[in-house]
């Protein structure tokens, strides 16, 4: 593919993923992709066949890749408590890489009620899971060496997970980081490191 094609591509990519995220699956049809990229709708179709086709492009190269680098960098990560830190961290980075809560993209999915492909939905239901069963695998290690304390590991994954979702949400709505860039800045950074504290550490004395 020239680079020409490729960045064209890439623009129809990332005018799909906002444009979903701004008006939901349902309400995203082809031709507003087009229009808000710039191109005819037959261009797009030459990139893409469906409107499905290209939503499951999406969750490869804009979710799937980046939760596979997660878990690779958490299986070079010594401690349990680095593993959840790298993971947290590189939830902000994938926020702030495409200035929106990636998990919010998942959810259009599996909360919305239009017909949405079989294909698409086990797509976005496997990197769930996945993505749950590496946090709760992590706790599972902590917890059996030692350094994280007895507790429910199915329930501490989801905490985490919840509460980092969360914490990305507020970020990127500018309520947590106000005037520091949002996910980038000093101020950030400390965020970053007391919500890590908070969720690791608990809030009893």
């Amino acid at each position: 593919m020239s680079d020409r094609r490729a960045r064209k591509r890439e623009l129809i990519l990332d005018t799909a993923f906002k444009l979903i995220l701004e008006k939901g699956f349902a309400n995203t049809k082809i031709i507003d992709i087009a229009n808000s990229a710039g191109i005819g709708k037959g261009t797009l179709y030459e990139y893409f066949d469906s409107k499905e086709a290209l939503v499951l492009e999406l969750i490869i190269t804009r979710v799937r890749q980046d939760y596979e680098k997660v878990c690779e960098s958490m299986d070079k990560t010594p401690s349990c408590r680095q593993k959840l830190a790298r993971y947290f961290h590189s939830e902000i980075e994938t926020t702030a890489k495409y200035k929106t809560n990636v998990n919010d993209f998942k959810n259009e999915f599996t909360n919305n009620n239009a017909e949405i492909s079989t294909e698409i939905l086990n797509a976005v239901h496997t990197i769930i899971f996945n993505q749950f069963q590496a946090v709760h695998n992590v706790v599972r290690q902590g917890i059996a060496s030692g350094e994280f304390r007895e507790v429910d590991p199915l329930m501490a994954a989801a905490c985490f997970m919840g509460c980092v979702s969360f914490y990305l949400s507020l970020v990127n709505e500018g309520m947590l980081c106000p005037g520091d860039g949002g996910f980038s800045g000093i101020e950030a950074l400390k965020k970053e490191e007391a919500m890590l504290d908070c969720i690791l550490g608990g809030l009893l004395a």
